[in-house]
């Protein structure tokens, strides 16, 4: 694996010797059988959250040191996953000279590292990753030519290296538009994702594209409004996958989850809170339990959005806000077992400045649970999460220090003794 040098972000190194025990606790525990998952977040986001739901008690979450290319060029991570407790995978972009480009980095059991990715002319942008095995992941995203063309960026690891492997685009609208945001597998021969493009007016569409071992193909989509997209793909099976985003019109922005059957797509009514409803992953633990992350435009300020699917319907699950009069959003959701569920992305402190967001589902209600920031006064926002046991858990994003553009932001939870 051919690894780059980069600059370390400015946090605490001495985490790197408990997340280095705990990494080698989970691979001694995952080779007696022990079942491995996903999740994220601790430290000082909700200090002043004065009428926030009840807090739990510290769970272990700190920032990890994570490299960048260069503190003079914006680093930000997007999406992450694990194909075991000694790899993991963060993803995103980072701004050189000649424009946007991929950023992959990948975690050993000891630090986190910048693993050279491919990128094609102009602006490259990586937003999801999946791993079917530790030489079997793919992180897609989209490439902007030279013509301001957006086109659909899929790129596989082989465990040696990442290669761009080519996808289809419909190419419709011109100049052309197509993104995928979303991935997800269940074998090396059964892959997902999902994203938008642009019709012949111009206007967003659903778009899902199908890996069958050979060759990735899009698969027809239903769209509802004028304008629909899809940022997350979860399947619980083989025969069931479920997609969700949101679908507007005018000012209206309403929830759109799409469901799999094994034959094609279609859309399942999902519940709105008013005008602006939005949801940004989803995760699935069974055919008859899923849940879905987002935010919803409240009177005051934006506030989190949780559904629920319980094999009959969706349902929204009341959800926690550190205060209603400021913004709070969740991007990322992961799901060990009904009862165990991690979500994150940001909320708006008394400084007027983003802060990590933590939520925690314990089967009957979700709590916000501590998570650090790099300051009060620095953004600091995570965008993906994902756990490989009930003990091992990632989150990534980004923090703005004072002076510099944006930096990588990882956090882990690592609880010794389980949870």
């Amino acid at each position: 694996m051919k690894m780059n040098s980069a600059s370390q972000s400015r946090m605490p190194t001495s985490r790197i010797v408990v997340a280095a025990l705990v990494c080698w606790v989970g691979i001694l525990l995952a080779a007696v059988g022990f079942a491995a998952g996903k999740s994220n977040g601790i430290g000082n986001s909700a200090a002043d959250s004065t009428g926030t739901p009840v807090l739990l008690p510290a769970h272990g979450w700190s920032i990890v040191p994570s490299p960048n290319n260069g503190t003079a060029a914006t680093n930000e991570l997007y999406a992450t996953t694990c194909a075991a407790v000694n790899d993991c995978w963060a993803v995103g972009y980072w701004n050189a000279s000649t424009g946007i480009q991929t950023l992959t980095e990948h975690w050993d059991c000891t630090v986190w590292t910048i693993v050279q990715s491919p990128n094609s002319v102009g602006n490259n942008i990586l937003q999801g990753v999946t791993c079917v095995s530790s030489s079997d992941c793919w992180a897609v995203g989209n490439a902007d030519d030279p013509d301001v063309h957006q086109r659909t960026l899929v790129e596989h690891w082989d465990g040696n290296r990442w290669r761009v492997i080519p996808s289809p685009n419909r190419g419709l609208s011109s100049p052309p538009i197509d993104v995928l945001i979303g991935v997800t597998c269940q074998s090396a021969s059964q892959c997902w994702a999902v994203g938008a493009n642009d019709d012949v007016n111009g206007v967003g569409q659903t778009l899902i594209e199908r890996w069958d071992g050979n060759a990735w193909t899009i698969v027809d989509s239903p769209n509802v409004y004028l304008s629909d997209s899809l940022y997350a793909v979860s399947c619980p099976s083989l025969t069931e996958c479920w997609a969700v985003g949101d679908s507007a019109v005018n000012f209206n922005v309403q929830t759109l989850v799409e469901k799999w059957d094994g034959t094609a797509w279609s859309i399942v009514a999902s519940p709105d809170t008013g005008t602006f409803d939005t949801l940004h992953d989803v995760s699935c633990t069974s055919e008859s339990n899923c849940m879905a992350v987002g935010y919803s435009g409240a009177s005051l300020a934006d506030q989190t959005l949780v559904e629920r699917w319980d094999g009959t319907s969706w349902t929204i699950v009341p959800s926690a806000n550190t205060n209603p009069a400021r913004q709070n959003i969740l991007y990322g959701v992961t799901c060990l077992s009904p009862s165990k569920c991690w979500a994150a992305g940001y909320y708006v402190n008394h400084l007027n400045v983003y802060q990590t967001l933590i939520e925690r589902w314990d089967g009957t209600s979700w709590k916000i649970a501590p998570s650090p920031n790099s300051s009060p006064g620095e953004e600091n926002l995570l965008n993906g999460i994902t756990c490989v046991s009930a003990s091992e858990c990632w989150s990534v994003g980004y923090y703005a220090p004072e002076g510099i553009p944006p930096q990588t932001l990882i956090e882990e939870y690592a609880a010794l003794t389980g949870d």
